[in-house]
C-alpha cells in the first residue's frame, strides 16, 4: 500500500470517527434530556449505532495499521538481522567470496585422498561442522540432500569436515545418521583455521578457478535456496564449457 492510499484511508477513518463521536455524544445528551418522553427509544437506538459506528471505525484503522507496519517491521526486522550475519561472517572468516580458496589435502573417513588441487576444474561445496553442533546437525541432512541429489555429476565435489574431530568420531557421526556424503576429520582444527577464525557450521562454494564464490555462517533453511542456486549455476557453467580438442 502507498502512503498516499494509507493517508486517504486515514483521513476517511478520522473523519468518520469525529462523526461517529459527535452522534454518540449529541445522542446521549438528547436521551438524557428526552428520558421521559416517547423520543427516547430513537436516541437509544442512535446512540448504539454510534457506539458501533465507533467500533467498527476502530477495529478498521487497527487492520490498516496491521497491513502496513507489521510486514514493514518485520523487513526490518529481517534486513536488520541478514546484515548482523554478513557483519559476523566478514569478521569471522579468513578468506571472503572473490577470493582463492587456500590449498589443503585431507583423508575422508572411508580412507580415501581428497585434495583440493586435484579437485580443480570442479565445482567444490565444502562444510565444516562439529557433532556437538546444533545447527550443523539441522544442516547436515540438507547437505546430505544435495549430495543425493548430484554426486552424479562428474563436475561435482563435496566434502564434510569435522572441525577438531577425530576419525572415529566423524565415522560414528556419519553412520548413526545415515550420512554417506565424503567426510574427513580435521582433528588440529589445521584446514577450519585457513578459512575461518571460528563459529561453525560454515558453508563455502568452490569454483573450478578455485576461487570462493559463496561462503555462509550458520544455518537457516532460507540459505538453502541461495546456496542451490550458486552451486547450480556453477555445475552449468562447467558443463557448458567445450572439451578441449586433442593436439594434432
Amino acid at each position: 500500500m502507498s502512503g498516499e492510499t494509507y493517508n486517504t484511508i486515514l483521513y476517511v477513518v478520522s473523519a468518520g470517527v469525529m462523526i461517529a463521536l459527535v452522534g454518540f455524544v449529541s445522542s446521549l445528551g438528547m436521551m438524557i434530556l428526552r428520558w421521559n418522553t416517547d423520543k427516547r427509544r430513537g436516541h437509544v437506538i442512535r446512540l448504539l449505532a454510534s457506539i458501533v459506528g465507533l467500533l467498527v471505525l476502530a477495529a478498521t484503522l487497527y487492520v490498516v495499521q496491521i497491513w502496513i507496519f507489521l510486514p514493514s517491521l518485520a523487513r526490518k526486522q529481517i534486513a536488520e538481522h541478514e546484515a548482523a550475519r554478513a557483519k559476523l561472517l566478514a569478521d569471522s572468516s579468513v578468506v571472503h567470496v572473490g577470493d582463492p580458496a587456500p590449498g589443503f589435502s585431507l583423508t575422508t573417513i572411508n580412507d580415501l585422498e581428497f585434495s583440493l588441487a586435484d579437485a580443480r576444474g570442479d565445482v567444490v561445496l565444502i562444510n565444516f561442522f562439529a557433532t556437538w553442533c546444533g545447527p550443523c546437525r539441522m544442516e547436515l541432512p540438507h547437505v546430505q540432500q544435495i549430495w543425493d541429489e548430484r554426486q552424479q555429476n562428474p563436475h561435482f565435489r563435496l566434502l564434510v569436515i569435522g572441525r577438531e574431530e577425530t576419525k572415529e568420531v566423524v565415522q560414528e557421526f556419519c553412520a548413526a545418521n545415515n550420512f554417506t556424503f565424503p567426510a574427513a576429520p580435521d582433528a588440529d582444527g589445521k584446514i577450519y583455521f585457513q578459512f575461518a577464525k571460528e563459529y561453525i557450521p560454515r558453508t563455502l562454494i568452490i569454483s573450478p578457478e578455485g576461487k570462493i564464490v559463496y561462503s555462509q555462517l550458520g544455518f537457516e533453511e532460507r540459505d538453502l535456496q541461495k546456496l542451490r542456486e550458486v552451486l547450480d549455476q556453477q555445475l552449468a557453467q562447467v558443463q557448458g564449457e567445450p572439451e578441449a580438442k586433442p593436439a594434432e
